[in-house]
């Protein structure tokens, strides 16, 4: 039986919403490069490199449940991002990640933190 070959950037697609679904740290470090740069416009922090943004996951983003939804902004590909909410017992928008791709990983995320992610033909929430 011939196997259809999976794109490389569904491979980051699935790999990337998987280990984020999980939790997992590993798995989401495992995909950067090792200059990676991650930012959350209009917030003035911003991290640079493998072990700054492990860290910074560590102690904030992953210490919560997420879910990712894949799209595209500007041409680039995208997510948008719920995280649970314990009162509505949904998962509401947390922002839309752009990420940049350079040889198979993932060279910089940009997390615009009050994006309208229903302009990006994602759900207003997502239910449990």
């Amino acid at each position: 039986m011939r196997r259809t070959p999976v794109h490389p950037v569904a491979a980051i697609v699935t790999r990337w919403s998987e280990a984020w679904h999980a939790g997992d740290v590993d798995t989401i470090v495992a995909m950067l490069a090792d200059d990676v740069r991650y930012s959350m416009p209009p917030l003035p922090e911003w991290y640079r490199g493998v072990n700054e943004v492990r860290a910074f996951l560590l102690g904030g983003p992953l210490q919560s449940r997420w879910r990712f939804l894949p799209t595209t902004a500007n041409g680039q590909l995208a997510f948008g991002t719920y995280l649970w909410d314990e009162t509505e017992r949904k998962y509401i928008p947390g922002g839309l990640d752009v990420l940049t791709i350079r040889n198979a990983r993932v060279a910089e995320v940009t997390a615009f933190l009050t994006a309208d992610l229903t302009r990006f033909g994602l759900p207003a929430r997502i239910g449990p």
